[in-house]
């Protein structure tokens, strides 16, 4: 078996991942992966499937979720993905329906943000399309490139069939949806204290998702006050620079180091592939698990 992992993982339990779970362990298992974790966004549905199929997949298994949380410091949206949890946490059950009523109410202002731009929007089709769950942005985007009601919106064809329609969701979210565009929604959610704290917990080890996006590197202090064990250094979304710090950061504070890709599927993040990132090696999963280990002995 490769000796490579993907620690970061979304399947059709987030609202915005293509694949049904089967499918993701088939493709980890094609690409010789050694080690998965799949952390669908405030989401623990996918565990008993991922549970079943791992018992009869050469592919080691992380139980995991990525909790969406907000940094009062900054107002930062802050993502922590936490392994190892038990799903019947009442805490971390609590926490996630709280975020997603917070999503919820969200849903329903980019709606109204986007229709004060002239775009229409059908809630019921996307709440259709979000199968129940609180809408993120893709299935509002999917509503406005896709909605037959906006296909005389001339604005829109650059994400249809013109030069952003080679990543429509992603070219959308940048122009409409990002701070300081015309669908901005200020994002609330549970503190990054209270996340890290729901997964410890449910007996879950908390991981800084993408650092990257930790805008003032002084806040990474405060994030690995609030309880974070680790954080994942090798990312999609870093450049050769940004992993060796991040490494060498994670090392200066004893912190793990994890690997994931953000895989997604072809719909939301095409350009992103399953096990896509550099040094993603076995003993980053090994040093995880013992890590979790360690806990349950205490």
């Amino acid at each position: 078996m490769s000796a490579r992992i993907d620690l970061h993982i979304h399947s059709r339990y987030s609202e915005d991942g293509d694949l049904p779970v089967a499918d993701l362990f088939a493709l980890a298992e094609s690409r010789g992966l050694a080690a998965i974790s799949i952390t669908d966004h405030d989401s623990i549905e996918s565990i008993p499937d991922a549970r079943a199929c791992s018992g009869t997949s050469p592919v080691h298994y992380v139980p995991g979720a990525e909790i969406t949380t907000v940094l009062p410091e900054d107002g930062s949206q802050q993502h922590i993905l936490g392994y190892f949890i038990d799903p019947a946490s009442p805490d971390l059950q609590a926490i996630l329906k709280t975020i997603q009523e917070y999503r919820t109410a969200i849903a329903v202002k980019r709606m109204e943000a986007l229709r004060a731009q002239g775009i229409f929007m059908d809630a019921d089709r996307v709440w259709k399309m979000a199968d129940g769950r609180a809408p993120a942005a893709t299935s509002i985007m999917r509503e406005a490139i896709g909605a037959p009601e906006n296909a005389g919106l001339d604005f829109l064809e650059t994400y249809r069939t013109g030069p952003k329609s080679d990543n429509p969701l992603m070219n959308f979210y940048r122009d409409y949806l990002v701070e300081g565009k015309p669908g901005y929604v200020n994002f609330e959610s549970i503190p990054t204290a209270r996340g890290i704290r729901a997964i410890l917990d449910a007996g879950g080890i908390p991981i800084l998702a993408h650092p990257v996006f930790v805008k003032n590197r002084s806040l990474l202090d405060v994030i690995a006050g609030n309880g974070i064990m680790g954080i994942e250094a090798i990312s999609s979304y870093h450049s050769p620079e940004e992993i060796e710090f991040f490494t060498a950061y994670a090392r200066s504070r004893r912190l793990l180091i994890t690997a994931g890709s953000d895989f997604h599927g072809p719909t939301t993040k095409p350009k992103v592939a399953m096990g896509g990132v550099e040094n993603n090696y076995l003993q980053l999963y090994l040093d995880l698990r013992e890590a979790h280990e360690a806990m349950r002995a205490k």
